[in-house]
C-alpha cells in the first residue's frame, strides 16, 4: 500500500509504502535516506497506483516512540531560541516559523518566511557548528506558515489549510465577485492575509447560477416599467431592481418570464 504521510513540523508531505494496513490520522515512524521520521498517515491509495516512492513505513508509532518525539519537540523549541538568536546576529531578514529534529537527530529541519530571497550561507555554516547535524533550511509563504500555526478563521472553525487541504487552490478576486461578497480586504483575507481558501468550495455553484441572472447595471424592462438591476441574490433567487420611485425585489423567474416576452 501507499500513503501519504503528514508531517507537524511543516515538511511538505511524501509518500511513502508499507505491507501494513494503517488508518488515516495513525502515527507513523517513516525511513528514508533522510533517517528516520514520524508523522501521521494521511490517506492511502490502492496498490495498483502508479505513486512511486523508496520511503518506507517502518512501523506505527509506539508509547516509546512517542516519549522520544516529546522530548524531541521540547529539543526543537530550545534550537528555535537559538536560531532566531543567530539570524538577529547576522541580521537577516527572515522569520523562523519552525524547527524541528528527525527521530534519530541526523537532520535539523528549519522553515522560514521572508519577503526577499535571503543569503543563509553563513548562518547555515554557524549552525552546522552549533547542532553538529545535517541542517535543511526551507523558504515557505504565508500560506504554509499558517498551516503549520493553525488558528481559528473568521467562520469560527479552524483553518482549512491546518484541517485537510493538502495543495492550496488558486484564489481570485472575481470569486468573491461572484458570490456577490464584500469586496473589503479584511473580510476577504484569512490569517496569512490572502484571500480565504474557501472562496473556491463554492465558485462553480455562483458561475453555473449567474448564466439565469442579470448583471448589476442592467436596464431590464418589467410590467411595472424599466427598472435597473441594483441586486442580486443568487442563494435566494431574487432580483432587486429600482424604479424611478421605488425599489422591489423579483423571483428570476419572473425576470426570466420578462425575457421571454
Amino acid at each position: 500500500m501507499i500513503y501519504e504521510i503528514k508531517f507537524e513540523h511543516g515538511e511538505q508531505n511524501l509518500f511513502a509504502e508499507s505491507e501494513l494496513v494503517l488508518a488515516p490520522q495513525v502515527d507513523v515512524i517513516i525511513r528514508s535516506e533522510k533517517g528516520l521520521n514520524y508523522g501521521r498517515v494521511f490517506r492511502s491509495f490502492a496498490e495498483d497506483t502508479n505513486i512511486e516512492t523508496e520511503i518506507k513505513i517502518a512501523r506505527e508509532a509506539s508509547i516509546e516512540d512517542f516519549r522520544l518525539i516529546e522530548n524531541l519537540k521540547k529539543q526543537s523549541q530550545e534550537a528555535k531560541v537559538l536560531i532566531r538568536e543567530a539570524v538577529i546576529a547576522n541580521d537577516l531578514d527572515m522569520k523562523i516559523i519552525e524547527v524541528a529534529f528527525n527521530l534519530d537527530k541526523t537532520q535539523l529541519f528549519i522553515s522560514f518566511t521572508a519577503d526577499n530571497r535571503v543569503d543563509f550561507r553563513a548562518l547555515l555554516r554557524e549552525l552546522a557548528s552549533i547542532f553538529r547535524t545535517r541542517i535543511e533550511l526551507r523558504q515557505i509563504g504565508t500560506r504554509d506558515a499558517s498551516k503549520i500555526y493553525g488558528g481559528i478563521g473568521p467562520c469560527g472553525r479552524p483553518l482549512c489549510c491546518s484541517e485537510f487541504i493538502y495543495e492550496f487552490p488558486n484564489v481570485s478576486i472575481k470569486m468573491a465577485k461572484n458570490q456577490t461578497l464584500s469586496l473589503k480586504q479584511s473580510k476577504l483575507n484569512g490569517l496569512c492575509g490572502r484571500l480565504m481558501c474557501c472562496l473556491t468550495y463554492e465558485d462553480d455553484f455562483y458561475r453555473e447560477a449567474q448564466q439565469r441572472f442579470p448583471d448589476f447595471g442592467q436596464w431590464l424592462e418589467m410590467e411595472e416599467g424599466r427598472g435597473r438591476v441594483i441586486g442580486l441574490n443568487i442563494l435566494g433567487n431574487k432580483v432587486k431592481l429600482r424604479f424611478e420611485d421605488y425599489s422591489k425585489e423579483f423571483d428570476i423567474s419572473e425576470i426570466e418570464e420578462s425575457d421571454d416576452r
